[in-house]
């Protein structure tokens, strides 16, 4: 009897992929976590716009390797994604930090719902999405400078994140935003704002996971202050005139 094993061949590769590009070792179970996010990802994409991204390849690359280059430390247990969209990074680093707690936000209610519905069917018990504004609930004391760390990617220029994210951000905390090649420039422009929310400490480091010529940085900023009650303004104002 021949027996055929649908898309083995396709979750072996995978796996391969994954492990040999990341710097900690996942489990078995979590490589196939991961496997079964692009899948369902893809399904409920055809119905939903969560992401451009469909070729399995650039997938794993751009959007999976990508989230999971995220220097968490130890101390970052629970960490707020603004601006999810399509669930990155918080999911593929809910699977692979199962013991951190993850709160994902999205303006867009169709979007948390699509995704609120494969991070239950992937069993992710560390996960909580939300429908709202990061300003919003930057106002909001059950929200307000509550996380160890806060990850946001392709959501903005660095100047309007950081007063979006760093009011969500214990001092002593971390923010995390992924740029690209133009990111000096950002980080200039943006500098006596991010000193003005509470902003420290600012490093750079190259994401090394990605292999192939696209520059991509993570900014980590140390929150060293408490932010101003002024702060986050709303949305209209912060992008009329961001804090510079």
């Amino acid at each position: 009897m021949k027996i055929i094993e649908e898309n083995s061949v396709e979750i072996n590769a995978f796996k391969k992929r994954i492990a040999s590009a990341l710097p900690v070792s996942l489990s078995e179970g979590q490589l196939e976590k991961l496997y079964r996010f692009m899948e369902s990802l893809k399904a409920v994409n055809e119905h939903i716009n969560l992401t451009r991204i469909t070729d399995d390849n650039a997938f794993v690359e751009k959007h999976l390797l990508d989230s999971l280059a995220c220097p968490l430390t130890p101390a970052d247990q629970r960490i707020i994604d603004v601006g999810t969209g399509g669930g990155f990074p918080g999911i593929p680093l809910a699977i692979a930090y199962p013991q951190k707690q993850f709160v994902l936000v999205d303006a867009t209610a169709k979007k948390v719902k699509a995704v609120e519905k494969i991070a239950a069917d992937l069993g992710l018990a560390n996960i909580e999405l939300t429908a709202a504004r990061a300003e919003a609930l930057g106002k909001n004391p059950a929200y307000r400078e509550r996380f160890d760390a806060a990850c946001s990617r392709a959501v903005a220029a660095y100047g309007i994140l950081s007063e979006l994210c760093l009011p969500l951000v214990r001092t002593g905390g971390t923010f995390y935003a992924w740029k690209g090649e133009k990111y000096r420039e950002e980080i200039d422009a943006a500098i006596d704002g991010v000193e003005t929310l509470g902003g420290g400490e600012i490093r750079v480091s190259q994401n090394l996971l990605l292999k192939n010529t696209a520059f991509h940085v993570i900014i980590q900023c140390i929150k060293n202050g408490r932010t101003p009650a002024q702060y986050p303004r709303n949305y209209g104002q912060i992008k009329k005139k961001p804090l510079c």
